[in-house]
């Protein structure tokens, strides 16, 4: 996302208790989108909340914007997505994985269960 303002906030992991969960708020900024591939064990899913994108994974596109989410089932290739809103904000709710690469916002890594 290069010449891209975007900024993570955290809202939930491991600083406020949680173990298997991690919630943050992304907001970009005049973004066409991005593809930065990549599988991971978590689940996650993405909450619209301001904003229009397509996301394709899996052989398939998802049109989605306000109040609409999409998933990325685990280890699944995903991450290219098309914005039609020069202002995107949205949820990403994902869980914790052992193992799995921390997320964009977050540093600590789940201990192994």
């Amino acid at each position: 996302m290069e010449n891209t303002k975007a900024l993570y906030r955290p809202l939930l992991g491991q600083a406020q208790g949680a173990r298997k969960l991690h919630v943050h708020l992304t907001e970009l900024n005049g973004a066409d989108g991005w593809n930065g591939q990549h599988a991971h064990a978590a689940e996650e899913a993405v909450f619209i909340l301001e904003g229009e994108a397509e996301f394709t994974f899996g052989g398939r596109t998802y049109r989605v914007g306000p109040g609409e989410m999409v998933f990325f089932p685990p280890n699944v290739m995903h991450a290219e997505a098309r914005f039609f809103s020069d202002k995107m904000k949205y949820l990403v709710i994902r869980t914790v994985e052992p193992g799995d690469e921390p997320c964009c916002c977050e540093t600590e890594m789940p201990s192994e269960q």
